[in-house]
């Protein structure tokens, strides 16, 4: 019914992402420049796109992101069985997202607003979203944090009101160094609205002079 679907917001933009999902206390703040940009294809020949930039400002880090998803190959038919659909359409998928990251005396506190765009045939949604975490060190080994994701409402589409996939991340990770190389030993629940159960991510991330290990 939906195209698409607001389903666009979970898809991974980068590969850290895509190999380890969100870790609220991965998400460091970067002192400098940061441009960013990826393009793939997923199941069903949906393609995906992203750009972003962030940069050091306002006492913290702040920027923006584009997340493009498109679906071309839709077909329209009648309920009696054709051979040719009556026709070919898109649906595709927008989201403008603004960031900024900041150290409290709680922790790194990040925020980002997304403004989205839906459009399935002649059918349009818009809307708005939010996301906020924290990430805590309890010393200089442990860190904690939490995000919720996804926080908002969108338009009618098609009489219905798509539904954002709300998710809520807990996660933690532990740093230690071996013979000079740096690692960091962490693991991630997640609790989603548009999946049942709870998903557990457990993994390693080793830095090496320039060399970054998952």
């Amino acid at each position: 019914m939906f195209g698409v679907g607001t389903q666009f917001l979970a898809i991974p933009q980068n590969s850290m992402e895509l190999i380890i999902g969100i870790n609220p206390v991965l998400n460091n703040v970067t002192f400098k420049p940061v441009l960013s940009a990826s393009y793939g294809n997923w199941l069903a020949g949906i393609k995906v796109s992203s750009f972003g930039y962030n940069r050091n400002a306002f006492g913290g880090t702040t920027g923006f992101n584009v997340r493009y998803v498109a679906l071309n190959d839709l077909e329209l038919r009648s309920d009696r069985p054709t051979d040719d659909p009556l026709a070919i359409f898109g649906a595709t998928a927008i989201a403008f997202d603004g960031n900024y990251n900041r150290q409290t005396k709680i922790g790194l506190l990040s925020t980002n607003l997304h403004y989205i765009s839906m459009q399935l045939l002649d059918e349009t949604a818009t809307g708005f979203a939010m996301d906020i975490g924290i990430q805590h060190h309890m010393n200089d080994k442990i860190n904690v944090g939490f995000t919720l994701l996804n926080l908002g409402r969108m338009s009618e589409l098609n009489v219905e009101k798509p539904k954002l996939p709300v998710r809520m991340i807990a996660g933690s990770s532990y740093d230690f160094t071996f013979n000079e190389v740096d690692n960091s030993f962490f693991i991630a629940l997640e609790k989603s609205s548009i999946i049942e159960g709870i998903i557990l991510r457990v993994g390693e991330l080793t830095n090496w002079n320039k060399v970054r290990c998952l």
